[in-house]
């Protein structure tokens, strides 16, 4: 599993470094596009930081990582 998240999170490193060394060749094609690339690298790095707590607990052997303020938004026990 953690080999699974970290491949995972490689890739979303890849994608983020490209995004990046793309706006700063001058591809966005306005200011929404700008702001959209924007956007995708600010998500991609949360989801990273999430990705490294849960790596970081299953190497601890903990049974769950921090909660944060955004973990009120999904509840646990509305898995469908």
């Amino acid at each position: 599993m953690i080999e699974t998240l970290m491949n995972l999170s490689a890739q979303i490193e890849e994608r983020r470094k490209t995004i990046q060394e793309n706006l700063s060749a001058g591809t966005a094609k306005d200011y929404g596009g700008y702001q959209h690339a924007c956007g995708e690298v600010r998500g991609y790095l949360i989801v990273q930081s999430y990705l490294s707590e849960i790596i970081t607990a299953i190497n601890k052997g903990e049974d769950d990582f921090e909660t944060s303020s955004t973990d009120s938004v999904v509840n646990k026990g509305d898995a469908a």
